[in-house]
């Protein structure tokens, strides 16, 4: 089913893209699931759905609403911090092309980012080349913050044919970007990169999409209005996003106070849910090769492989997944630290929603020896 599926919704993307973006636009607000199909019709999935690799876990801002900017929390935990060597990107590559030339379906969503600025790794460029020439993703994507967006890099990016590029904006001054980040505070420079990424990627007729994204830490109206006003016309999607808590974080309020509503997109219906989808659809691969769960485990609380020792298919259909699965199913995420207090599950679309398929799921799952 998921084959035909890919190919249905292959034909109708290729027709939305080329509508005007207004349109576009439209089409989203009014079908969120416009190129979705029910994860459980999907399973069980002989590859996953999502792959984030993380070029960087460092990052060149201190964002108080970001695990990765307090040096003191991820002291506590020892998380190591690196750059992803380009051999080891090429090796998880080449490990998802035999994933691919085996079940005969891409990977629908390769990010190329998880817990760090993706541009700090100044093999970036070579790395967007080398996933795209192995045909092994319907999109490569990344999300930066914009700030080391240089002009070079921007072109090499475009060069190089990056699907997607979300940039994260923090603010809409120069005030308060120094607030969130600790350490800039050059809106304008953010908007010039973006600006120039934009009209590069047009000259150069480029197939690029851009998504300035901003997270709502209780901005006013007007700034919010700011936000849209300036980055509308240089984006191809703008899009405002809530806040969401951090699992495994200790007492880091790293919501900021703000209360948790809706989901990251803040449309997203939030309800208790046991069942998280992360275990059956995607993977989050950090810079040194070790393997999480999902892309929020920014405490690798949730390892399950070493691609420096295994194969990505080994890991993928391994015994530590095969668990991680079973105790979702059976209702036991609590026992789970790094998922106990997770957010992010509660504001999955409905598409994702597996808890009244947890029976049926079990009699898929049992079949699988672990």
């Amino acid at each position: 089913m998921r084959n035909v599926f890919i190919k249905v919704r292959s034909l109708i993307k290729n027709i939305y893209d080329i509508l005007p973006r207004q349109v576009r636009f439209g089409l989203r607000n009014v079908f969120p699931n416009l190129f979705t199909l029910p994860l459980y019709k999907q399973l069980p999935l002989s590859i996953p759905t999502s792959l984030h690799i993380d070029p960087a876990n460092v990052c060149n801002f201190k964002c108080t609403f970001c695990p990765t900017g307090d040096t003191e929390l991820l002291s506590s935990i020892n998380r190591p911090r690196g750059i992803m060597h380009y051999e080891l990107f090429c090796k998880i590559i080449d490990d998802l092309k035999q994933m691919v030339d085996s079940s005969e379906q891409k990977v629908t969503e390769l990010h190329l980012y998880k817990d760090g600025e993706p541009l700090l790794n100044k093999q970036l460029g070579e790395m967007i080349a080398y996933a795209k020439s192995q045909n092994v993703a319907e999109s490569v994507q990344t999300t930066t913050n914009g700030a080391l967006l240089t002009k070079e890099k921007a072109i090499e990016i475009i060069e190089n044919g990056l699907d997607v590029m979300r940039i994260s904006v923090e603010h809409v001054s120069n005030e308060g970007y120094k607030n969130l980040t600790q350490n800039y505070a050059d809106y304008d420079k953010i908007k010039e990169n973006v600006k120039f990424l934009f009209e590069e990627k047009i000259k150069r007729s480029s197939k690029l999409k851009i998504n300035s994204k901003i997270l709502n830490v209780n901005f006013t109206k007007s700034e919010l209005e700011k936000f849209i006003s300036d980055f509308k016309d240089i984006s191809d999607e703008i899009s405002i996003n809530q806040l969401m808590g951090w699992s495994n974080s200790g007492e880091r309020d790293f919501t900021l106070g703000i209360d948790v509503k809706r989901g990251m997109g803040g449309k997203a219906r939030l309800r208790g849910k046991k069942i998280c989808p992360e275990p059956f659809r995607s993977l989050a691969i950090n810079f040194d090769g070790q393997v999480s769960v999902c892309c929020v485990d920014w405490s690798y609380g949730t390892i399950v492989g070493d691609l420096t020792k295994e194969s990505l298919v080994d890991i993928w259909n391994g015994e530590k997944m095969q668990r991680f699965r079973t105790l979702h199913l059976n209702g036991e995420r609590k026992n789970i630290k790094a998922c106990s207090n997770c957010h992010y599950l509660l504001g999955f679309p409905d598409h994702l929603y597996l808890d009244n398929k947890a029976k049926f799921l079990k009699k898929i799952y049992n079949k699988v020896s672990i």
